[in-house]
Formats: C-alpha cells, sequence, structure tokens
C-alpha cells in the first residue's frame, strides 16, 4: 500500500482524534463508581487509552520531521521525485508506542500527587521525541565517521 506524506497525515489526525475521543469517555467516568476489586483494571484501562492517544501526535511530528529531514537533504532535482516511505510510519508509530508507554509508566509514577500528573503523558512523548532524536543523531555521527 502506497500513502502520500498527506494521506498519512490524515491517517494520524484521525486516529488522534478516535483516540482521545475514547480517552475522554474512559476518563469520564467516576473511578469512585467501580467496584474495589476492578479499581486496578480500570486504572489500566485508563493508562491504555492515554498513552494511546498520545503516541499519534508524537508520531505525526516525528515522522513528518522525517520526510522534511531527507526533502532538505535530497538535491533540488531529486525533490520532485521523493517519495513518502508510509512503511515508515509504521515502525514509527510502534517506535513511539514502546517509548511513550515506557516512559509515562516511569514519568506517572513521578508525578502522582503533584500538579504535573495530568500532563505526565505529554511529557513521557516529549521525552520520547527528544530521546529518538537524539539517538537518530548519535548513529548519523556514528555513520560520518
Amino acid at each position: 500500500m502506497k500513502l502520500k506524506y498527506y494521506q498519512a497525515i490524515i491517517v494520524l489526525l484521525v486516529a488522534f482524534a478516535v483516540l482521545s475521543g475514547i480517552q475522554l469517555a474512559v476518563q469520564s467516568i467516576d473511578p469512585e463508581t467501580v467496584s474495589p476489586e476492578w479499581q486496578p483494571l480500570w486504572r489500566g484501562i485508563v493508562y491504555l487509552f492515554a498513552t494511546s492517544a498520545a503516541t499519534p501526535l508524537f508520531t505525526f511530528i516525528r515522522n513528518i520531521y522525517g520526510y522534511i529531514e531527507n526533502w532538505f537533504e535530497a538535491e533540488p532535482g531529486e525533490r520532485k521525485e521523493l517519495q513518502y516511505e508510509a512503511g515508515k510510519l509504521a515502525a514509527t508509530w510502534a517506535k513511539y508506542e514502546a517509548l511513550i508507554k515506557g516512559y509515562s509508566a516511569a514519568i506517572i509514577a513521578f508525578t502522582i500527587g503533584t500538579p504535573m500528573e495530568p500532563y505526565a503523558i505529554y511529557i513521557a512523548g516529549a521525552a520520547s521525541l527528544v530521546t529518538d532524536l537524539i539517538t537518530k543523531a548519535i548513529k548519523d555521527l556514528a555513520e560520518q565517521t
């Protein structure tokens, strides 16, 4: 399946909107109404949808950044032939799912009971983005030597 960059943008925006809607619906339920034996499962469901809603947003940022980077690195005559690599969209999404879920678990634990707690998922997404950019820069430097 070949996607153009604008189709990838639409896919990511729709995924972000759907997952954000589910996240809002899940978070709108008062956790006190859930019976105590189901509380751990309910917190897991809230966590799952909160982190999954953040992933398309940061995947979009990183994926489009990569395309723009490739566009600027290409020679001016080659830019028109530069193809958007849709396979990298899925790879970026999978990478960010793992990074955001890992970082968010730690950041949520560190911010519980603080004013930063509601922003833990977005802090995790930003940390994932920065980690990915630093890792790519180190790999690029290693390849040049």
